[in-house]
């Protein structure tokens, strides 16, 4: 794709990143776990970078919503690290964390080795424009990885229409497992592997989380939230060389 192209997209009336009209929504104290304080969180990166570095080592990284840069900083991603960040606050303390926002999807084609998606599809308005820069931004054998991605194919999300990751205000595309792939699919990349970490996650209580399963199907008023099975899920794409 000629830049030219890519730069006439970046002025598109009909193509934002986020719109600011929802940055209130992202305030301060949103980001109140997300400076690797948040043992949990720590947890799920470590068991989520393994996922990465399965298939790769090094190069350059895109964290798609890269919050405070907490995430490329706990895995210790070797190569350099761009973001996008609709918070103003969270970008300067990205920025501290070795966070580079001199790009983002649209000013670069063929440029980056990795894309993150952790738990942020959802939060754009535009989630099919997101990922048709994705692509265009990765270089041929780049991989893209969705994390932490609500799954609307989970029998939480179908008996409940909810997940206790969401807040119906931030988003605008839950996708299913099934549908988030043939998408994918349909922009050209390759479909690699699926995980559910439901078991290995550190939120998870299998015990616990079986018993209030059956609390809310029973009594669905009862407002509990709590882990299950395949509620969220993981994907690694590449783009054909």
């Amino acid at each position: 794709m000629e830049l030219s192209l890519v730069l006439d997209k970046i002025n598109s009336k009909d193509f934002t990143f986020m719109d600011s009209k929802f940055k209130h929504l992202y305030t301060d104290d949103y980001f109140d776990d997300r400076f690797g304080n948040n043992p949990l969180r720590v947890a799920s990166f470590k068991l989520e970078s393994e996922f990465i570095y399965k298939y790769v080592k090094s190069g350059k990284l895109m964290d798609v919503g890269c919050a405070t840069g907490e995430f490329s900083k706990i895995i210790k991603w070797p190569g350099d690290t761009c973001g996008i960040e609709i918070s103003d606050t969270a970008i300067e303390i990205a920025k501290s964390n070795g966070v580079s926002f001199s790009h983002d999807l649209t000013d670069v084609i063929n440029y980056y080795d990795v894309i993150i998606f952790r738990g942020t599809i959802q939060h754009f308005e535009n989630p099919f424009n997101m990922i048709k820069s994705a692509f265009e931004s990765l270089k041929p054998g780049g991989y893209v990885f969705f994390l932490a991605t609500p799954n609307a194919d989970s029998i939480y999300y179908k008996l409940w229409g909810t997940l206790p990751s969401l807040d119906p205000k931030m988003n605008f595309w839950i996708p299913g497992s099934n549908e988030l792939i043939n998408v994918l699919k349909n922009f050209g990349f390759n479909h690699i592997e699926s995980r559910y970490p439901y078991l290995d996650s550190p939120y998870s209580k299998p015990i616990m989380d079986h018993i209030k399963f059956l609390v809310k199907l029973f009594l669905p008023s009862k407002k509990i939230q709590f882990p299950f099975w395949k509620s969220v899920t993981e994907h690694c794409f590449i783009k054909p060389l």
